[in-house]
């Protein structure tokens, strides 16, 4: 659980908010071209923000499926569920947190200890510990799923192996695939080819947006289903600003243009010094 949503940057939550904040801000001034087609955009600004986001959203992704096993990644997370099958019986499911495993008779006893002027009054009740009854039971429906609804609930009951190698393929989805082997050629690399081997076919935006899906339902799965931890109410974090301030303003007076195209020029010459006299 650590990896998957600890406090630290690395964490897959962390990582998967981050892309899914990218993706909305470059689809939202993407759709603005769209709206305004006739509307003057600065090439050279917006070059560098669809390489800057295409970069970060495949290079994301890529990390997000990682098998090195000292990166914080989905895969990493199936593949340490998977080497402790032990750990997997629903006795462990439930009662690891301190609930009770025998949930009705956890109930039995809480409704006896209540006192008529409690019982009488709204109350929440105990989600921890040995009284919290109705987690317990809640947790028992979740491991049914997990286990294929066995007919009578027995302590070593496992979690079916089907579930997580129908994880490992999503995190197989030829998008996800696609990605990774471009990122790996391409963008993390300059991968050597010999003459006869080209490199991968250029991906869309639509792949990348099918591999990230793909990402984010396993990412959800594991969270809500698997460990019965809080799923994804939002993949998008929510704006403490307004992320449309000031997109209206130009990006700069006209008065100025001389100014940024005599820096230009310096900054070219500057660069250009770097390889005289070498």
């Amino acid at each position: 659980m650590e990896s998957l949503v600890g406090d630290n940057e690395t964490s897959v939550m962390t990582q998967v908010h981050n892309l899914a904040w990218y993706t909305v801000v470059f689809r939202t001034l993407n759709e603005a071209r769209r709206i305004e087609p006739e509307q003057k955009v600065n090439g050279a600004l917006w070059e560098l923000l669809t390489a800057g986001y295409g970069g970060l959203l495949t290079l994301g992704i890529r990390k997000l499926v990682d098998k090195d096993p000292r990166t914080d990644s989905l895969w990493n997370a199936i593949d340490l569920i998977k080497k402790r099958p032990e750990l997997l019986t629903r006795e462990k499911f439930v009662c690891y947190d301190g609930l009770p495993y025998d949930w009705e008779l956890a109930q039995k006893t809480y409704y006896q200890k209540l006192t008529d002027e409690k019982f009488a009054k709204a109350h929440f009740l105990p989600t921890k510990g040995p009284e919290a009854w109705a987690k317990s039971e809640m947790m028992h429906r979740a491991f049914d799923k997990l286990s294929g609804n066995p007919s009578t609930r027995r302590r070593e009951d496992k979690i079916q192996a089907s579930i997580l190698n129908k994880l490992i393929e999503k995190l197989e989805h030829p998008a996800v695939l696609k990605v990774c082997e471009m990122v790996n050629q391409q963008i993390a690399h300059a991968e050597r080819l010999p003459e006869d081997v080209k490199l991968s076919t250029a991906i869309t935006y639509n792949d990348i947006n099918e591999a990230f899906k793909q990402v984010v339902q396993v990412a959800n799965f594991l969270l809500g289903s698997f460990f019965c931890d809080t799923a994804i109410g939002s993949i998008v974090p929510t704006p403490q600003f307004d992320v449309l301030e000031a997109l209206d303003a130009p990006w700069v007076k006209a008065e100025n243009l001389n100014l940024l195209q005599d820096y230009w020029q310096k900054q070219s010459d500057e660069m250009d010094g770097w390889i005289q006299g070498i």
